[in-house]
């Protein structure tokens, strides 16, 4: 079956993906931690038991004493970034975001230069976190490969950026290097004891007012039962979830969240997810474990994938999604009539605002 999915409209960064299929084989004693998460047994959330069955490929034993357990992440007092990220101490809320530059052997876009993208891109995004989502940290899982001395050290000026260096991680070092995409650098806060909530954001794009509601939502006493937050605001999010628009809350699930994200610090595993593979690694491991504890916001298809309406209307009609490549969401006083393809469904507007045509 062939998977087709775009991060963003108008052929940008568009991939199709063959799905992969994995045949349990288990015939090797290990962690009995990780064995007890690959042979489907009880896990409880919020003191209610779930069972859930996983099906994954065959591993070599060499691999398995080389996992990080859940019992590794509970007893270390590091967090899996930084000096910097364990001098916040616990219940952090942390922004997870991959960098590399061009010259990196893990980046698949030519505009992740140094001098012309990845700090132009940065300095908005720290101040829209800044004033939009003041109590949370970004945290850049980063390659410095091609990068010089004044630009490494300019990252280090942000008050709510923390540097996480691919190649000196906290209980890793510089193995991940060697066979974890760069795409899911991103999300290794999962397993990190001093973070209770994570979002998985590009660099590239703004987080916005229409975004940071339906967070504050969810991290309200009332969506507690919700350890998961996806957005999908566009036509062509028509996936159940996209890589850089998904957030997680280890707060509510420590356990279950750990285990269910594991298979991606196992080698053999995460290799199959190369290049743009992140995406296709949430749903081929992690979709069905979390739809029914996912707080869901869809502006397109929300028939088909699940979801409810946003809370506030888009601010601009065209090219101005969540997710949305810098420079977007700009254009207030254009005079053009909006694009009437990009009307969204009934369905998929709030009952009291059908007037939201573009949601």
């Amino acid at each position: 079956m062939l998977n087709c999915y775009c991060r963003h409209p108008y052929g940008r960064r568009c991939l199709c993906l063959t799905s992969l299929f994995f045949i349990a084989l288990l015939s090797t004693a290990f962690h009995s931690d990780f064995l007890s998460f690959l042979t489907g047994q009880p896990m409880e959330i919020n003191n209610v038991q779930y069972y859930f069955p996983v099906t994954i490929k065959s591993l070599n034993s060499s691999e398995f004493s080389h996992i990080y357990s859940y019992e590794n992440s509970t007893q270390s007092n590091r967090s899996l970034c930084s000096i910097q990220s364990d001098h916040r101490g616990p219940n952090q809320k942390v922004i997870g975001i991959s960098v590399y530059g061009s010259s990196s052997n893990y980046t698949d876009n030519a505009m992740y230069a140094w001098e012309s993208s990845i700090v132009p891109f940065l300095i908005p995004l720290a101040n829209e976190v800044k004033t939009l989502l003041p109590s949370w940290i970004i945290r850049l899982y980063i390659d410095f490969t091609g990068s010089t001395k004044s630009q490494q050290e300019f990252l280090y000026n942000f008050s709510n950026v923390d540097i996480c260096d691919i190649h000196n991680m906290p209980m890793f070092g510089s193995s991940l290097v060697s066979y974890l995409p760069g795409k899911m650098w991103r999300f290794l806060p999962i397993f990190d004891p001093f973070v209770d909530f994570y979002l998985s954001r590009d660099l590239d794009s703004p987080i916005m007012k229409r975004e940071t509601e339906t967070i504050d939502m969810w991290l309200s006493d009332k969506q507690k039962k919700y350890f998961f937050h996806i957005v999908r605001d566009n036509k062509q999010h028509n996936v159940a979830m996209l890589g850089g628009l998904w957030g997680a809350s280890p707060g509510r699930a420590r356990h279950y969240l750990f285990h269910i994200f594991q298979p991606m610090l196992v080698p053999s595993i995460a290799r199959q997810y190369k290049g743009a593979g992140d995406q296709l690694f949430l749903s081929d491991n992690i979709w069905q474990h979390v739809k029914t504890h996912a707080l869901i916001f869809d502006s397109y298809n929300c028939d088909t994938l699940g979801g409810q309406p946003f809370l506030s209307q888009r601010p601009v009609p065209d090219n101005c999604f969540l997710g949305c490549i810098r420079p977007c969401c700009i254009n207030t006083t254009s005079s053009s009539s909006p694009d009437l393809n990009n009307i969204c469904p009934p369905a998929c507007r709030p009952i009291d605002h059908q007037d939201w045509i573009y949601c």
